[in-house]
């Protein structure tokens, strides 16, 4: 029995060479190729959160340059209505500097660095390119492209052509800051920004859109009494300067980093701080066609206000403006038209710009409005104002809204007197020379550079907001908080 039990044994064994060794190998291949997959798909994995990680560490290093640019654009607001190809145009209204040279803030060239503070683990943007000790960095951003649009077509904003260039270039400078209402085509800023991880150069491309409003508090916050844009206070010869209301407001400081910071030193005999604003001054009155011009011009190079009779009133000395029936100096002869222009306002010229002419008034004239009409003056030269003189208007009701007084050249305040105004003397390109005299002035006086030798003014500011240039002075428009994130395809430079 034992026998037979071992025969058939063998017997089996016999049938089974030639199975048993392949089997084995196969599952061996089995095993081998489950371990090659399982490694495979290990490292695929460890690839893919690698790239996932530098892919999120590049979209926050982007993240982070979007909210840079934006707080660029609040603090120099004139370049939110511009495409970042004219930024430095406008350059010298801003408080930072802004170039397209090594890194400045125009230049889409330049990798600008963000660190790491290894002391209190806060974020720092190396602007300067200058690490500390204490920094590590952890990536950087760069602008693509900045755009102002303007227009009604919003579908073209994000396109781009074969080079990856925005086939809308913007329309520059067209804004509307008298009221949101008269921008009708959502004006807004298309901001385009890239951020790359610190050593694997993967890089995430952003792009937003920043809405941009009117700013209705820009003149209030302003409050212009005695405007200068000239770039260092400590060159001015203020004289005495009194501030019942407004401000002394001035250009930035020339030196420094921080450009618009206020001034915080008291200015000898000024009794008010003087704020910031890089803006520059208002433009002169546009004037209407020469037929709707009133002609102050006597042919003299110092045109004096007697010199004029069309104009001269009944009171000696006395011009009176904006009233369409001025009495003639001939009490024989019927009372002159004045001419007024479709705007409402009543423009008188003193001089061409061709043929330059000053006005004078002298002591004991007036110049006076009527009132009710809104007078405007050119003077194509100097201002010049001598001795007890007023410039005002014949209503106590009237503001300075209802006059104001426009010089190519200077203005000089001499003689030793009383002078009251009310009004705006603006003289952009202009400098105010007063000498040993008193200005009562109610108003404004804006111009490029002030020197004041033993002399006094007092200000008073009251309807700055309406003179007939305030709509056009540089706009300081708002910028909201970013809308319509987008990620999109990185442009190679």
């Amino acid at each position: 029995m034992k026998f037979l039990l071992f025969r058939i044994l063998l017997l089996h064994r016999t049938r089974d060479q030639g199975f048993t060794l392949p089997m084995v190998i196969g599952i061996g291949l089995i095993m081998v190729l489950l371990g090659s997959v399982s490694l495979v798909q290990s490292s695929e994995e460890n690839l893919n959160a690698i790239s996932k990680d530098s892919s999120s560490t590049s979209l926050a290093m982007a993240e982070l340059g979007v909210a840079r640019y934006r707080e660029l654009l609040n603090n120099n607001r004139v370049l939110a209505i511009y495409s970042l190809s004219n930024w430095t145009t406008v350059a010298d209204q801003t408080c930072d500097e802004i170039s397209a040279g090594t890194g400045g803030w125009a230049n889409s060239n330049d990798w600008r660095e963000i660190t790491l503070n290894e002391n209190d683990y806060d974020v720092d943007f190396d602007d300067d390119g200058n690490k500390t000790n204490t920094e590590a960095l952890i990536g950087s951003y760069r602008i693509v492209d900045y755009r102002f649009q303007n227009d009604s077509n919003t579908n073209d904003d994000s396109d781009v052509d074969n080079n990856g260039d925005y086939t809308d270039v913007g329309e520059d400078n067209i804004f509307d800051q008298t009221s949101d209402a008269n921008n009708t085509n959502n004006p807004r800023g298309i901001l385009t920004v890239q951020g790359r991880k610190r050593d694997d150069g993967g890089v995430a491309q952003i792009q937003v859109t920043i809405p941009i409003g009117v700013n209705p508090n820009d003149l209030e916050s302003l409050d212009p009494g005695i405007w200068i844009h000239q770039s260092n206070e400590t060159a001015i010869d203020f004289g005495i300067l009194n501030f019942s209301s407004g401000n002394l407001v001035l250009d930035r400081d020339s030196a420094g980093d921080d450009q618009c910071a206020n001034v915080t030193t008291p200015i000898t005999d000024v009794n008010k701080l003087p704020i910031r604003d890089p803006r520059n001054l208002p433009p002169l009155a546009t004037l209407p066609l020469p037929s709707m011009r009133n002609n102050l011009s006597s042919g003299g190079s110092n045109n004096d206000i007697r010199d004029d009779f069309r104009y001269g009133a009944i009171v000696p000395d006395q011009l009176i403006l904006g009233t369409v029936n001025t009495p003639n100096p001939d009490p024989t002869l019927a009372p002159l038209p004045e001419i007024q222009n479709s705007d409402g306002r009543y423009y008188y010229e003193v001089g061409t710009s061709s043929s330059p002419e000053n006005l004078t008034i002298n002591g004991g004239q007036k110049i006076i409005t009527d009132g009710n009409s809104k007078v405007i003056i050119y003077v194509n030269g100097h201002l010049n104002i001598i001795g007890n003189v007023d410039i005002t208007n014949s209503s106590d009701d009237a503001t300075s809204r209802f006059l104001e007084i426009h010089v190519t050249g200077d203005v000089n305040i001499s003689g030793g007197g009383t002078v009251n105004i009310k009004g705006l003397i603006h003289a952009p390109n202009g400098t105010v020379n007063i000498t040993g005299s008193t200005v009562n002035l109610t108003g404004s006086i804006w111009a490029a550079d002030w020197d004041s030798i033993a002399g006094t003014v007092t200000v008073n500011t009251d309807d700055y907001k309406f003179y007939s240039i305030t709509p056009n002075r540089t706009p300081k428009p708002l910028t909201y908080p970013p809308t319509g994130w987008q990620q999109r395809e990185a442009k190679d430079y």
